[in-house]
């Protein structure tokens, strides 16, 4: 039997997400490439509602909406387990796949504030 796509899962990729979140620099006080960890304390847990886990860049491309890089951190790890995936506007991107219900995980993004003012997105697991 073939895999089910990612967003077959019931009420995966539709609102309300499991997080938003966002990076920006409107001061400018930052030039060059930034990475932030989400949420700012504690981690996220997997559930039932998604079998991987998944962002959306919804920034519009400008200097407020950056496409940005992802990636998922486990607890006691500090690199990204699959590596860092880009992440346009507008756009869907699985981070990790066939994640365990209640895995802790944490998102990093990062984004050029050389370039961009910030990047938002949201998450779906």
């Amino acid at each position: 039997m073939a895999a089910a796509p990612a967003q077959a899962a019931s009420g995966c990729r539709s609102a309300p997400y499991s997080a938003s979140f966002s990076i920006y620099d409107s001061y400018g006080e930052f030039d060059g490439i930034e990475v932030a960890s989400f949420p700012s304390g504690g981690t996220y847990r997997t559930t039932s509602q998604c079998r991987d886990i998944q962002v959306k860049n919804t920034g519009n491309g400008g200097s407020g909406g950056a496409p940005f890089w992802a990636c998922v951190v486990y607890p006691g790890q500090a690199t990204c387990a699959n590596g860092w995936t880009y992440v346009p506007t507008q756009s869907w991107r699985n981070l990790a796949t066939n994640v365990k219900d209640g895995t802790r995980f944490n998102v990093w993004l990062s984004v050029n504030l050389g370039t961009y003012f910030g990047a938002k997105a949201v998450g779906d697991w």
